[in-house]
């Protein structure tokens, strides 16, 4: 088998020479136009793949199952550079490149690798850094959207984005409702959404998220509500 295939190799590079020998002008000409086509199909191909490779990857990180899972084999993949991390960039729900997004999403692997933590960051000048997990676990959290309600779970078995630091905005439920609940309704900032929120204290809390910055910002043992229309 090896010999066939030196066999064969010797040929083609004694026909080549031949051919060389025999039409150099015509020889040249093929040659450059092979070079040529062989580096236009190689970008070509790997735009597609880079392409390919970027819907794979927008897929897997609107996927929390999914996200968690890759998050887990790459800390199993690359075990010496630490823990494994990712950062998505949030413009009106959607995935953005980062230049003018609403706020960025920074996950990494718990320690009991139970599932993928989520921190929220407005200020694209903050260091992604990671938090320690807040104390405080609403009993209900409800969103209300024109005549529809829906649930809101901050964690699951594959996220949580109970830690501390991380503050509720609107354009933080909308991301929510699109990505995680799969709303495919139109959602936007001129939309009133309405929070419902029972604590830890069975306390009631309601806010009519307007265009200000209302939010619910987490701490350690507590929660604060910024709530403009008050």
């Amino acid at each position: 088998m090896i010999s066939y295939l030196l066999n064969s190799i010797l040929i083609s590079i004694l026909f080549a020479d031949l051919l060389e020998r025999k039409f150099p002008e015509q020889f040249r000409t093929f040659l450059t136009e092979v070079t040529f086509n062989a580096f236009y199909l190689y970008s070509k191909m790997q735009i597609y793949f880079m392409r390919v490779n970027k819907n794979f990857n927008d897929f897997v990180e609107s996927n929390p199952a999914l996200l968690k899972i890759k998050i887990g084999l790459d800390a199993i993949m690359k075990p010496k550079k630490g823990v494994v991390t990712k950062t998505e960039f949030i413009k009106n729900g959607e995935g953005e490149d980062g230049a003018n997004c609403d706020f960025s999403i920074f996950s990494w692997l718990s320690n009991d690798k139970s599932c993928v933590n989520k921190k929220i960051i407005y200020d694209i000048n903050e260091p992604m850094t990671m938090s320690e997990c807040s104390d405080i676990k609403f009993m209900l959290i409800e969103l209300q959207v024109r005549e529809k309600t829906y649930k809101v779970d901050l964690k699951t078995d594959n996220y949580n984005f109970y830690l501390v630091g991380n503050k509720f905005t609107k354009q933080f439920f909308i991301y929510y409702l699109k990505q995680y609940l799969q709303i495919n309704e139109s959602i936007n900032d001129t939309d009133i959404i309405q929070l419902k929120i029972i604590d830890h204290d069975v306390n009631i809390i309601n806010i009519e998220f307007t265009d200000k910055n209302d939010s619910i910002l987490l701490e350690k043992i507590g929660y604060k509500v910024s709530d403009n229309n008050k």
